[in-house]
């Protein structure tokens, strides 16, 4: 017959997984490059994305990329007039600059499809729509991915 663990054992046990659990992150050093998935269409959340990772970028030297899927596709789309944050710069102007810097944006192909009703023709200049691209992009070693 087993017997069971001390309470004592069970408790350093768990104290050591989530100390490892916790250092973990710190172990893998600082990021080599930035991925940002924006994934609505609302202005306030995709300023926040852009400008985030744009300042990311440059301040950190880091080789950035925007990725808009589902209804943020809608921003990249030159045929939609671009939302206005309160600063009075458009979507579309924050867009162009973060690429301006050295940034690289994506468009998810699917969300073009079926959620914005797009084509690659109906990208603002300067944004690739590439099967996998996104997936790419975020699963590249020491990235650092943020959603918005």
């Amino acid at each position: 017959m087993k017997r069971p663990l001390p309470r004592r054992v069970g408790a350093v046990c768990s104290a050591l997984l989530l100390t490892l659990l916790l250092a973990l992150p710190a172990l893998a050093g600082p990021p080599a490059r930035i991925m940002t998935s924006v994934t609505t269409a609302d202005v306030n959340r995709a300023a926040m994305a852009i400008q985030f990772t744009h300042a990311a970028m440059k301040s950190k030297g880091l080789p950035a990329t925007l990725f808009f899927n589902v209804d943020g596709v809608r921003l990249v789309h030159k045929g939609i007039p671009s939302p206005v944050y309160p600063s009075g710069q458009s979507i579309r102007e924050m867009i162009a600059a973060f690429m301006h810097d050295g940034g690289t944006v994506l468009a998810c192909p699917m969300c073009m499809k079926h959620v914005g009703g797009m084509t690659e023709a109906d990208l603002m200049d300067g944004v690739a729509a590439r099967a996998g691209a996104g997936v790419d992009a975020a699963t590249q070693p020491d990235t650092l991915v943020l959603t918005y």
